[in-house]
């Protein structure tokens, strides 16, 4: 049985979302969060965009046993005729990483994405020098499709991004 439970991502999260969002101890491994602060009315307008979004499916994580708030995952960017998105999952506060919570909300996910969902391929990108979580990655199955060079300005500097994937055939 998982440690963790997904649930629709709600208004309600964003409370918990202002939490962590702008920690860049949380966030600094996560290119879409850097370069700038976010404001609760910043992150609302996200959750309200990414619940009326076609292309977007977002759960929060939560521990089984509490109920407690733990982070989100989804797939974003889903391409509806290719049947490919993009995962993302982030784990909200330092002391639940290295727990095991983020990778059973990768499984949980992966699970909608390759069942319901009927995705043929999900994809994610990780800043190159994101040892650690290429190595989880690399663990659940993703394959290291490519670097991409200087893909990504941040804190003042270029930095390079790996893509890694898995297709629905190499999931369990």
């Amino acid at each position: 049985m998982s440690a963790v439970r997904l649930r629709p991502l709600a208004e309600s999260d964003v409370d918990h979302i202002m939490t962590w969002v702008n920690d860049p101890e949380i966030t600094g491994n996560i290119a879409a969060f850097s370069g700038r602060a976010f404001t609760r009315d910043d992150e609302l307008a996200y959750v309200r965009r990414t619940l009326a979004s076609k292309s977007d499916v977002v759960f929060s994580i939560e521990e089984a046993s509490t109920g407690r708030y733990l982070g989100q995952t989804g797939i974003h960017q889903i391409h509806e005729r290719s049947k490919v998105g993009r995962l993302a999952c982030i784990v909200a506060a330092k002391g639940d990483h290295g727990r095991g919570f983020g990778t059973g909300a990768i499984r949980l996910v992966l699970d909608h994405a390759f069942g319901p969902l009927g995705l043929h391929k999900a994809w994610l990108m990780v800043f190159r020098h994101n040892e650690r979580g290429r190595r989880i990655y690399g663990k659940l199955g993703f394959v290291e499709e490519g670097v991409l060079r200087e893909e990504y300005f941040h804190e003042g500097g270029w930095f390079d991004m790996v893509r890694m994937s898995m297709l629905a055939r190499e999931w369990p």
